[in-house]
């Protein structure tokens, strides 16, 4: 049975697309319509754009960055080019459904490794899990590497719907001798009432998730398919409102004004 993916919202120029299925036939659903895995920071960017009660924004959503965990305690951070998961969804799969990690190459741990030294691939400091304080999150270098230019944005977004603190959720550390070779994990971007989480341990790659793509939109069919969604955030951007919750705001309080009784 070929999985579906439904259009979800769009922002700016691109659409954002969503496929529930194990991983890899996820991964390839979306590219069968010309997307590609989003990177959290994309996620940060439609959820600002679509608002907090958005699907978007009350749905997690796997994404291209991994967590690597190496036998000596180092977590490296990768983004999408370097993600070993999606160099090898296939062999990610087999493992994970076998009930094993996703071990990575000698060569290719090496190889992130000394990505870490230039800061294209990120060393993360702590090995349990933690919070963010969302006053320190546009400053946090997790944060930074994770979500770019949207980071500072994306803080004043999650502080605004409530959110305190972003935790960091990280894989149990595991005995040296019981680990054999480092193993990479894909980060999943929880859900907002989870306070948009970093799960960096999402386990079963197996299991039914959801996976979140992108493409450019489309100037006919694909936009219509976006839905009323998409058609109240091109009206607020002519508008210069913030958000397409804004416009509707705006429009439940007019139609409550018409139907009030005169």
């Amino acid at each position: 049975m070929e999985i579906k993916t439904e259009v979800e919202t769009r922002f700016g120029d691109l659409e954002m697309l969503v496929a529930i299925a194990p991983f890899d036939q996820a991964v390839a659903a979306l590219q069968r319509e010309n997307a590609t895995l989003a990177t959290a920071r994309q996620v940060a960017q439609a959820r600002i754009v679509a608002g907090p009660k958005s699907s978007i924004s009350q749905y997690g959503s796997r994404v291209a960055e991994n967590f690597v965990y190496f036998p000596n305690g180092n977590i490296l951070v990768t983004h999408a080019k370097n993600s070993p998961i999606l160099k090898h969804s296939a062999e990610a799969i087999v493992a994970h459904r076998s009930g094993n990690e996703f071990y990575i190459s000698k060569e290719e741990a090496a190889s992130l490794e000394n990505l870490a030294k230039s800061g294209k691939v990120y060393t993360l400091i702590k090995n349990k899990s933690y919070e963010i304080p969302i006053k320190k999150f546009a400053q946090d270098g997790l944060a930074k590497f994770v979500f770019g230019d949207t980071t500072a944005d994306y803080a004043k977004f999650l502080q605004k719907v409530g959110v305190n603190e972003v935790p960091v959720w990280l894989a149990p550390p595991m005995p040296a001798k019981a680990q054999k070779a480092p193993f990479a994990q894909t980060l999943y971007l929880n859900y907002l009432d989870d306070r948009s989480g970093l799960y960096s341990y999402d386990g079963n790659l197996d299991g039914g998730g959801r996976a979140c793509g992108v493409r450019k939109a489309s100037d006919q069919v694909s936009q219509k398919s976006a839905g009323v969604a998409n058609t109240f955030e091109s009206i607020a951007q002519n508008y210069g409102l913030k958000s397409p919750d804004n416009l509707r705001d705006v429009l439940e309080k007019y139609t409550k004004a018409r139907e009030a009784p005169q």
